[in-house]
């Protein structure tokens, strides 16, 4: 059988002497997942599983029942020295009842949380400064780096081995002196993100409420009662109503790319973006490379990083989908930003081949008033609404394993809380710390209306953070060995380290 390594309760840091065999009657079998069908059974003992505390009652170890698969380096992607860490890891979330969704969940969670954020009404903004040639390829280049972050942060949760696991348990783990670079970066990240929320829905709702017949509704007061909504349901413990929007918020998305598009090439009536006037509209200039400067397009870089910005998300995938070997992992990132970059792609370049270089930097704002314009309006600032909950949610649970994929399926999203923060936080703190941070986001989001100045401050540092600096640390901390992706997270890491503050002091200069 296999022999895993006993380790600490911090899942890395302090490894016991002692292991323990996985008796599986064959010395071919590393993956483990849990029981079903007729397939032959192994024991396990959860105290051998890194986290498996919980699966202890009265100093008695529980068995788990764990189903024995062959395994050869083809069908997981691992090499020799990765199957202990594979076994173990997955021995580690079926102490705690995880690993039990499927690799599709995992694909619509991050596309949910790729797509469901306001990063693609920004990036046609974006793409006015670069041009659509050089817009797609820094989309492209942006997406590549966002998803090789994703790629790190998976193969640290496996080399780490705890479950369920989380920046915040990753940190602790590898390099317990940066945890505070953790919860401030989730912190930054989550304020932009509700700020950013609060100003799609004061920039979309009034003029579509308007057109519905809400006569006299102005924008702060739909802001007001988005952030009285959002507040208290962002408080609560359980969002159980909440929980069937990931795959309806992607076809949302996929409608206003397609909206766009029509209005691009003008079907109908419906469809005329600026009555019988060629587009570009009102004479603006579309071109493959644009005319912008230098300082003006490093600008608009963290809009292309925050649109990219899924990696809160990337350990609740590993703890929730079955048989999280590396390729298996790499397929669910790939196929998310796939899906992601198209969206993007499409919004970026049709919105700004309609609008050229003078499209908003919320596109939605710019498109005429009718029905299917206000209607699609109506989408996005009740989609941002649900997003703001769960983003705020993150922040307050950013030392546990993140959104939980319940019952085995994608659609159904609710925010656990994990036993690192709990430990460090009283119930009070957590009313207080979200309150703090959506009154913050509540106050900047009456005074500010360009939602493109927001992306950029959070891209510049919370985006760059959690995409780029903590991948690039803790797999780095996480792998001291000397190896060619090694060198590539320290690259990233310090990519990470020179974009916040040349973004951060351009975005400000400006």
């Amino acid at each position: 059988g296999l022999c895993i390594p006993k380790l600490s309760r911090s899942g890395f840091s302090r490894p016991l002497a002692d292991s323990v065999c996985v008796a599986a009657g064959r010395s071919d079998v590393a993956m483990l997942q849990p029981s079903g069908g007729d397939a032959r059974e192994v024991l396990v003992d959860a105290a051998a599983a890194p986290g498996a505390g919980a699966g202890r009652r009265d100093g008695q170890s529980q068995a788990l029942q764990v189903q024995a698969v062959p395994w050869s380096p083809i069908d997981t992607g691992c090499g020799a020295g990765e199957m202990a860490e594979l076994a173990a890891f997955e021995a580690a979330k079926a102490s705690h009842n995880l690993g039990r969704s499927r690799a599709i969940d995992g694909v619509l969670v991050l596309a949910n949380t790729l797509l469901g954020g306001s990063g693609m009404l920004g990036i046609p903004h974006a793409f006015a400064s670069a041009g659509w040639l050089l817009g797609t390829l820094l989309l492209m280049m942006f997406g590549l780096l966002s998803a090789f972050g994703s790629h790190l942060l998976q193969c640290s949760a496996r080399k780490i081995g705890h479950a369920p696991c989380s920046f915040y348990t990753a940190a602790e783990a590898v390099a317990p002196n940066w945890t505070w670079l953790i919860d401030g970066a989730v912190a930054i990240k989550c304020f932009g993100v509700a700020t950013s929320y609060l100003l799609i829905v004061g920039d979309l709702a009034p003029p579509a409420l308007q057109h519905f017949g809400w006569e006299g509704i102005r924008r702060w007061q739909v802001v007001t009662m988005g952030f009285a909504v959002g507040g208290t349901l962002a408080c609560l413990k359980n969002l159980s109503a909440l929980r069937y929007t990931a795959t309806g918020s992607i076809f949302i998305v996929l409608w206003t790319v397609v909206l766009l598009v029509l209005f691009f090439f003008r079907p109908g009536e419906l469809f005329e973006p600026c009555g019988q006037d060629p587009i570009p509209c009102e004479g603006a200039n579309f071109a493959p490379v644009g005319g912008a400067s230098a300082v003006t397009l490093i600008k608009a870089f963290p809009v292309f990083i925050f649109g990219f910005t899924c990696q809160q998300n990337v350990f609740s995938v590993c703890n929730e989908v079955r048989n999280t070997t590396r390729r298996r992992m790499d397929l669910v990132i790939v196929t998310a930003y796939s899906l992601a970059f198209i969206c993007f792609a499409g919004a970026a370049f049709f919105g700004y081949a309609t609008y050229g270089d003078k499209v908003d930097s919320n596109v939605l704002k710019h498109y005429p008033q009718n029905n299917v314009v206000h209607a699609t309006r109506i989408h996005p600032a009740r989609l941002s609404l649900l997003a703001l909950v769960d983003f705020v949610r993150g922040f307050r649970c950013c030392g546990a394993s993140g959104p939980r994929l319940e019952n085995n399926s994608a659609d159904s999203v609710a925010f656990v809380q994990g036993e690192a923060w709990s430990a460090r936080r009283s119930g009070a703190a957590f009313v207080a710390a979200t309150l703090a941070l959506l009154g913050f986001s509540f106050l900047i989001s009456l005074i500010v209306t360009d939602l493109g100045k927001i992306l950029g401050v959070v891209g510049a540092t919370g985006s760059t953070t959690v995409s780029y600096i903590l991948p690039g640390l803790v797999y780095s901390q996480a792998h001291p060995e000397s190896s060619l992706e090694r060198k590539f997270a320290l690259c990233q890491l310090a990519l990470g380290c020179v974009i916040m503050p040349v973004c951060l002091t351009l975005v400000f200069i400006g």
